[in-house]
């Protein structure tokens, strides 16, 4: 039986492959070979047509400390020097793992009643699918790059996230430029709700804690002012039957040794409890003091805690605040300075953390609006042409040589013979 086989014309015969031979099947399958290449080209024209996406990027800066540092740790180290911008890389990927989720992301859009936007579902399919660590980038101060150039880092600078690089593909510019405004100011919300889930639940605690303590405070130094009351009678009654007592050498023992023996006369002893009850009272006082501003704090955290817990959204809390401050010291006495000044520190807080979080955190470049497709028509043309011939080609010589071996194949009726 003949074997089927592929005749490649030998050099060494003089049987050479030719442009025509090339050309002829081509042209012989001149239909075939016209409406392979122009069907390439019509299915990658109407894929890139349907699939065509526009490209938006923005550049979302933080506008300072984050989270805000308290008094103390402003100055713990250095007094005169301020807090760097941006987020520590330890902080950032804390926050990170919280808006990267896609559940996070669904309890975003739905408290903020995004779900009939355009362009959102396909936003949401992303993230579910990828997550979101592929449109956002972190910036930091110093790249590799600078600090190659730079030789090392500043003195007194930090390498915080200061910045973050967002993009966004989508089948439109605007739809491209709105998701990566979103994806900006979710980023920033998830932020802002992760700080105060954690301080709002901290602070209540520690208030609750420290009203207990004071009030500890309070009955101590009650018990001590009974104490030196009790001290002070019984010294005026001993100076009482001693009226010459301060220049006679009867004293009552402080301390007593092998060698000598120290006296305070009744008289100084009796001035010593008094300026220790005076000491008493003033601790009784300051504690009394902040026990009441500790108690409306702990008025406004409850309060707080409530918003945080019928919400999603960082920037429904931070505003709500206010409302929580209002609700809090519309019954109160505002002449009275132990309001006033819980009052004012709740005002300064919430005003510098809008501050911070909602106005100067904010896009200083971009989203932009494109014009321009992620994928060229003329570019995605020319491939789909390239692409076409040859599969037309491969086509066209596969067709012959499966024709040519199905001729030489012998027949049943050679078969038979031999």
């Amino acid at each position: 039986m003949k074997q089927l086989s592929f005749n490649v014309p030998d050099r060494s015969t003089g049987d050479f492959i030719t442009l025509r031979d090339v050309v002829e099947p081509i042209w012989e399958a001149r239909k075939e070979f016209l409406a392979i290449v122009l069907l390439v080209m019509a299915c990658v024209g109407a894929w890139v047509g349907l699939n065509v996406k526009y490209r938006s990027e923005g550049f979302f800066q933080f506008g300072g400390p984050i989270p805000i540092p308290a008094p103390k740790e402003k100055n713990e180290k250095n007094p005169e020097k301020e807090p760097d911008a941006g987020i520590t890389l330890s902080d950032f990927k804390r926050y990170g793992a919280s808006f990267s989720t896609s559940e996070r992301f669904f309890e975003y859009v739905h408290d903020k009643k995004l779900e009939s936007t355009e362009g959102i579902d396909d936003l949401r399919r992303v993230i579910a699918r990828d997550g979101i660590s592929r449109l956002i980038e972190p910036i930091y101060p110093f790249t590799k790059l600078d600090a190659k150039d730079l030789m090392e880092q500043p003195k007194g600078s930090s390498n915080n996230v200061i910045a973050l690089r967002i993009k966004y593909d989508a089948s439109s510019p605007l739809v491209a430029q709105q998701m990566v405004g979103l994806i900006g100011n979710y980023a920033m919300d998830s932020i802002v709700f992760l700080i105060y889930s954690d301080q709002l639940r901290f602070k209540h605690d520690e208030i609750s804690t420290k009203i207990i303590r004071l009030d500890n405070t309070i009955i101590e130094n009650k018990t001590r002012l009974d104490e030196l009351a009790r001290r002070s009678e019984e010294l005026k009654q001993i100076i009482a039957r001693n009226p010459g007592s301060e220049g006679q050498a009867a004293r009552q023992v402080v301390t007593i040794t092998e060698e000598n023996a120290h006296y305070l006369p009744p008289a100084t002893q009796l001035l010593t409890a008094e300026v220790q009850a005076a000491e008493a009272k003033e601790k009784i006082y300051h504690a009394k003091r902040e026990q009441e501003q500790n108690k409306l704090y702990l008025e406004y955290f409850d309060r707080a805690k409530a918003i945080l817990n019928g919400t999603k959204s960082g920037e429904t809390v931070l505003r709500g605040l206010e409302e929580a401050k209002l609700a809090v010291f519309k019954d109160k006495n505002m002449d009275d300075d132990i309001v006033k000044e819980v009052y004012n520190k709740i005002t300064v807080d919430n005003r510098s953390a809008i501050n911070v979080y909602l106005d100067k955190s904010r896009f200083i470049a971009g989203p932009t609006l494109s014009d321009k497709p992620t994928v060229r028509m003329p570019l995605a043309m020319a491939l789909a042409l390239i692409a076409g011939l040859i599969i037309a080609v491969l086509f066209v010589f596969i067709r012959k040589w499966i024709r040519q071996n199905m001729s030489s194949r012998p027949t049943p009726t050679q078969v038979n013979g031999l």
